[in-house]
């Protein structure tokens, strides 16, 4: 796995340590598009310990401020966007494959 330029598949945090195999799935579909998530999911530590957790709303939270932070202009959409990813997030769930893998410098 080339971690140079990896970031967390929740927040965008940078150079995540974890790895969580995934089956790939159908994320979203707006009129007649669809966004397809396609195999395994990184994740940083902070990301990794609320998913350890099963803290699906703090986990959506965590994303939903990490996006802000990036476009502020997003807030006004903050209801429909913590919707979103928490949907996301729960499709991660179920299509998850086993337990974090940690990721080294060497894999």
């Amino acid at each position: 796995m080339d971690t140079v330029n990896l970031h967390s598949d929740f927040c965008s945090a940078p150079c995540p340590t974890w790895r969580y195999p995934a089956r790939s799935f159908v994320a979203y579909r707006v009129s007649e598009i669809a966004g397809e998530s396609v195999g395994d999911w990184a994740a940083c530590d902070g990301c990794y310990a609320l998913i350890e957790a099963s803290d699906l709303p703090g986990l959506a939270q965590r994303s939903l401020e990490s996006l802000l932070a990036k476009h502020p202009e997003g807030r006004t959409a903050a209801h429909v966007l913590i919707s979103d990813l928490g949907d996301l997030h729960y499709q991660f769930f179920q299509n998850r494959l086993g337990p974090a893998v940690l990721i080294s410098d060497a894999a």
